[in-house]
């Protein structure tokens, strides 16, 4: 019974350190790849946008209003922010949306329309789908038939107008479930993006 009591307490103990390590490695860690993600995303808005001289975070209430006035349900897809990309005197040139929702396994990116709702650019944050052949979603070396990386192929396009598979756009062989779910979040964001759009024209 001693025996008994003297082991569960040595691994309490050990558990107990474990956890207050853990705890001091990540007090650590975590501001390291909290400013990491926030230099990563800023510089994706660069890609994005370039032409613009600073970005301004759109407030949450007015993404939440924005999605009321869709109506519409995305599932799974979330809209966890969103810009004005601004010239230097602060007019509009543009809005970015940053967008997270499930492909094969989970993306994050960046959508930027013009005031026109064309795509100024797609620049994908993270995706933890499979190598091979979701991966390629990011890989700069992989093109379409038209000799475009797969995220650099939307540039241009009116998704809210004409936003077919197969004649805008085109998916990955192999990685439809990524294809698809990432033009599903360009989809969703453009529709947002509109109405908060609509709304700010509207003040």
């Amino acid at each position: 019974m001693k025996k008994t009591f003297k082991l569960g307490a040595t691994l309490g103990i050990y558990a107990a350190v474990s956890c207050l390590c853990l705890a001091v490695v990540n007090s650590f860690t975590a501001p390291v790849i909290k400013e990491h993600e926030i230099q990563k995303e800023n510089e994706g808005l660069r890609i994005v946008c370039p032409q613009a001289s600073k970005f301004i975070p759109v407030e949450k209430a007015e993404i939440d209003s924005a999605l009321s006035s869709v109506n519409e349900k995305f599932g799974s897809i979330a809209i966890v922010g969103m810009y004005r990309a601004v010239y230097s005197n602060n007019h509009d040139l543009g809005y970015i949306a940053k967008i997270k929702g499930p492909t094969y396994e989970t993306t994050s990116l960046l959508l930027g329309l013009d005031l026109e709702q064309k795509i100024t650019g797609v620049h994908i944050l993270s995706t933890s789908d499979s190598p091979g052949y979701g991966q390629k979603a990011v890989d700069p070396k992989f093109s379409t038939s038209k000799g475009k990386t797969f995220y650099g192929q939307f540039a241009g396009l009116s998704p809210l107008s004409s936003f077919e598979r197969g004649s805008d756009w085109e998916i990955i062989s192999g990685a439809t479930i990524t294809s698809n779910g990432i033009s599903n979040m360009i989809t969703a964001g453009s529709k947002v993006i509109k109405a908060y759009a609509d709304s700010h024209k509207a003040e």
